[in-house]
């Protein structure tokens, strides 16, 4: 978790080294480089960027994370910033905290998750076992839906955005139906795998991920070890099997081929029968 007291700063081109310059107060830009050690020794010019991967203008306030560096950093280190509703703060937002977040200057804790009403403009066959529905949620912003069909008019939870280079932000998300019915057989739901939301769904009805999910012992198997096999993900695909209306629950399983994306060295039945390539 950041430490609200100190400005985490990275290198570009140093991907495990990181230090917390300790301050209660703002810091320029220059003052950060300088107070980091990180001014390059032949006096070539460096600069600090946010998370999203956008330039620092202005002060940098303690509870933020930098990486320092002269070239902007490579796209699988560019995190995410939401906007705090309070103080308009923006807030850094860790890995291990896609659907919650707290404001370093105002302490408020807010939700992160975004509902969306679109209509489905494209779609793309991945596999003959995964498919995605794109389209639009603002201006310069799309969001990608496991399982879902062009054309489709859907209404969908955001849980997580990256910003591109080309200033394009795209989002990944999963279709909700009825607040009475939010899940049908063979939807495709994101889950986190840790943290305190794990294995939760969104609930129309409170307005937050509440529905607990419950995921079948075999297939919870084949999903440990797929992660030792592959390596863990914080974000777990699952397609439910059911749904209880009276005590809000789901039965699922986890998704492989959506979770883990690409070749696989080797393969497991649902059992976690190693399969043969």
């Amino acid at each position: 978790m950041q430490n609200p007291t100190a400005i985490r700063v990275g290198h570009v081109e140093v991907e495990d080294l990181w230090m917390d310059i300790e301050t209660r107060n703002p810091m320029s830009e220059a003052e950060v480089i300088l107070k980091s050690g990180m001014t390059p020794r032949d006096g070539s010019r460096v600069r600090c960027f946010r998370m999203d991967g956008t330039l620092v203008s202005g002060y940098i306030n303690p509870g933020t994370t930098v990486i320092i560096g002269s070239r902007t950093p490579s796209k699988h280190r560019i995190g995410r910033i939401a906007n705090c509703p309070k103080c308009a703060e923006q807030v850094d937002v860790p890995d291990d905290q896609n659907i919650h977040a707290t404001c370093p200057s105002c302490l408020m804790e807010f939700n992160l998750l975004r509902m969306h009403h679109l209509k489905v403009l494209w779609s793309r066959q991945m596999d003959s076992k995964r498919m995605y529905g794109s389209g639009p949620i603002g201006k310069g912003q799309i969001i990608h839906i496991p399982g879902v069909k062009e054309d489709e008019v859907v209404t969908a939870i955001e849980v997580a955005r990256h910003s591109r280079m080309n200033g394009t932000t795209h989002a990944s998300g999963y279709r909700i139906r009825g607040p009475r019915v939010p899940y049908e057989p063979g939807d495709i739901g994101i889950v986190q795998s840790t943290g305190p939301s794990r294995l939760m769904l969104f609930d129309p009805d409170t307005q937050k991920a509440s529905i607990e999910v419950r995921i079948l012992e075999n297939s919870l198997e084949a999903t440990r070890r797929e992660e030792l096999e592959r390596g863990k993900r914080h974000f777990w695909k699952i397609k439910v099997l059911s749904f209880d209306e009276s005590d809000r629950t789901v039965i699922a399983s986890v998704e492989r081929n959506y979770t883990w994306r690409g070749r696989n060295r080797r393969r497991f039945t649902s059992e976690g029968i190693i399969l043969s390539p």
